[in-house]
């Protein structure tokens, strides 16, 4: 049985690793990879997640303000469609 490859989310020839929201993939929640298959085919161990630029917990996610900021990390090289 053949398994499908798995895309980098914030690394590789595909990714900036930075958000369309602004910031680092490492200013975002950070999620420890589970699966194996991921890890061998991306070589990454996190899924950055909602931004926490502007503080954690109930912050994560919005802006200095407390508006909504950015809430799954999206990289910027990525199409529209991507998201």
């Amino acid at each position: 049985m053949t398994r499908s490859k798995h895309a980098p989310k914030y690394s590789g020839p595909n990714c900036s690793g930075t958000c369309q929201c602004g910031h680092s993939w490492e200013d975002h929640h950070l999620s420890m990879v589970m699966r194996q298959e991921y890890i061998e085919d991306t070589k990454e161990v996190y899924i950055p997640e909602e931004c926490l630029f502007y503080g954690c917990n109930e912050a994560g996610g919005l802006d200095a303000e407390g508006n909504e900021h950015c809430w799954k990390y999206r990289d910027e090289k990525w199409p529209d469609e991507h998201n």
